[in-house]
């Protein structure tokens, strides 16, 4: 699939562009961060890719977006990788297609919870057990066994009570069932364009392999939705290129942040935030004047829900002596207590102490460690902290967009 470019309507004069990215169905991130905005008609928001997937709502998020363009509000969305693999997974035909969109199914459902499917199949009461691999027709509940009140107005996919009932469905029929009665949602992320423009921005998910537009739309969409750390690449641009899809935090090996970052060599905005995948994630806006045609005068903003603390005592600050990233996590466990646990780094051989809460199992590979800095922060008296995690030496605390911890007085976090 080539690259399909799309230019933002303009905005009104005294309105703002406001650019987000990787929401991922933390639909009350965004709900929040307009609110704080006090975003109105004269904005257009931009959201660039990951409107879903891995969070807690993303079929709310879908139709939050939509009702928001049907009341007129200015918005643009393009496409991420997780919309063009979902969409991809739910239209293939064949054996092979039906068996990736149940693997996909089961992992959404065993790993991450919840998913833009298992959305749709909740609201229509269809369970992850009912959904099965053989393709024969028997016993399994089709499209056209009952008519509703569907949104697509085909009215030829089975009501809620009888899949409530139904004790298999196909993956064929599953599929067909979704298509019909999402049609205003699906039809509206297939159409999603690859690239958005507004004069000298250009925002793309993950990046763009060149911002010269007419070679642009001879790149395959995938270059432009599936780039890991853009910012690390080779390259620097004559416009400016917002992007997300690869969580800020890993850019970082001094300080664990989720500030977005900006770097003015090369052009490049990296906003992602980490919402749905890391600790202490935040989302990021990016906000620019109607008419500005570079970053002088643009601002940053975010919106999270941690409860807020004034610190009640001063701490000195200290460099984190490790960060835990995801594809280098594999740690030893050498001792626990109720909520610790001293661990040992397979690859560097290092000792520390971490919250049992981060580590996880997967099978066939050692123990995980979530994203962990062991960094403190510095911190004064009456500063305002944002709680990520109580433990019972302390507390997980974002200052700034930074996270690290905030001890309780006497107490230390050497392994």
């Amino acid at each position: 699939m080539k690259t399909i470019i799309r230019e933002i309507p303009p905005t009104p004069a005294d309105g703002r562009l406001i650019a987000v990215s990787d929401i991922h169905g933390y639909v009350h991130y965004l709900q929040g961060l307009l609110d704080k905005l006090r975003f109105s008609g004269q904005d257009t928001l931009v959201i660039i890719g990951d409107l879903i997937e891995k969070g807690p709502e993303s079929l709310a998020a879908v139709r939050f977006v939509l009702d928001l363009i049907a009341q007129g509000f200015r918005v643009s969305v393009s496409m991420g990788n997780v919309e063009m693999s979902r969409l991809a997974d739910l239209t293939g035909s064949g054996p092979d297609a039906d068996r990736r969109f149940l693997h996909t199914l089961r992992y959404d459902h065993d790993v991450w919870k919840r998913g833009l499917f298992l959305d749709m199949m909740d609201e229509l009461g269809i369970s992850v057990d009912c959904v099965s691999s053989d393709d024969a027709s028997g016993g399994e509940v089709h499209p056209d066994d009952a008519s509703s009140n569907d949104a697509s107005g085909s009215g030829t996919h089975p009501d809620s009570a009888s899949l409530k009932h139904a004790s298999r469905i196909t993956v064929p029929a599953l599929k067909q069932t979704l298509l019909r009665h999402y049609r205003r949602e699906i039809e509206w992320l297939s159409g999603l364009p690859t690239v958005l423009t507004a004069g000298n921005f250009l925002f793309a998910h993950a990046g763009v392999p060149t911002d010269d537009l007419a070679l642009l739309r001879e790149t395959d969409a995938w270059e432009c939705l599936k780039r890991e750390a853009f910012l690390h690449e080779n390259v620097r641009f004559t416009r400016y290129i917002v992007t997300g899809h690869w969580p800020v935090t890993l850019y970082r090996s001094d300080i664990d942040s989720m500030s977005p970052i900006y770097d003015a060599e090369k052009r490049i905005v990296a906003i992602d935030g980490g919402c749905a995948l890391k600790a202490g994630a935040q989302l990021n806006a990016l906000i620019l004047p109607a008419e500005a045609q570079d970053m002088s005068r643009a601002r940053f903003e975010h919106y999270d829900d941690f409860p807020v603390i004034t610190a009640g005592h001063p701490q000195k600050g200290r460099a984190a002596t490790l960060h835990m990233r995801y594809f280098d996590c594999s740690v030893e466990v050498l001792e626990e207590t109720d909520d610790l646990a001293r661990l040992r780094h397979l690859s560097t051989g290092r000792i520390f102490l971490a919250p049992k809460y981060l580590l996880y199992h997967r099978p066939g590979k050692p123990v995980q460690c979530d994203d962990y800095s062991d960094a403190l922060l510095e911190v004064n008296a009456g500063d305002r902290l944002s709680v990520v995690k109580e433990t019972s030496i302390g507390r997980i605390v974002k200052k700034d967009g930074e996270l690290g911890w905030y001890l309780d007085e006497g107490r230390d976090i050497s392994p």
